[in-house]
């Protein structure tokens, strides 16, 4: 097993489960996603492109093979919520094109957004505040968790242990 190091004590990550489900809804593009992703204890391609090309950077139609740790962090997250309804992709990969507009606009994106990589999210649960899902993102495993409390999402990683709070 995999070790995850948290500070003073480290924990063994656990195996995915045979079967991992996730339901997504891109706001921006409307497409939804609401299937297994992992069968078998093995990932589901024709599910893993159909997640890509709903995460992908819409401004271009540009899609990359998104991190399956993030996927099972989200699926985590999902199952913690005990949510009925998909999570809300506001964001997830996003090109160099489309990062250097936000980072110029003054989105707040960062410049070297892991979001490049296809490694990271930024989601709303229906009917959960921000705050709440802030919290439940923290405990679905290591990478950085933000919370935009005002802008009402979170922002979900696979790269180093991080935490913050904006407004």
């Amino acid at each position: 097993a995999a070790i995850r190091g948290t500070g003073a004590a480290a924990a063994p990550i656990p195996a995915p489960e045979p079967q991992r489900r996730l339901s997504l809804h891109n706001t921006v593009t409307g497409e939804r996603f609401d299937d297994l992703y992992w069968d078998g204890g093995r990932p589901v391609p024709e599910a893993l492109a159909r997640i890509d090309w709903l995460l992908r950077d819409h401004h271009c139609d540009r899609c990359a093979r998104m991190d399956v740790e993030l996927l099972h962090r989200l699926a985590d997250l999902q199952a913690r919520l005990r949510s009925r309804g998909p999570l809300e992709v506001l964001s997830g990969y996003r090109t160099e094109e489309t990062n250097r507009r936000l980072v110029a606009s003054g989105a707040g994106a960062a410049p070297r957004s892991l979001h490049l990589e296809a490694r990271a999210v930024d989601i709303r649960a229906p009917g959960v505040p921000a705050r709440t899902l802030y919290r439940a993102a923290l405990a679905s495993g290591s990478g950085g968790v933000g919370g935009y409390l005002r802008r009402r999402f979170v922002h979900l990683d696979t790269g180093p242990e991080r935490r913050w709070l904006a407004g």
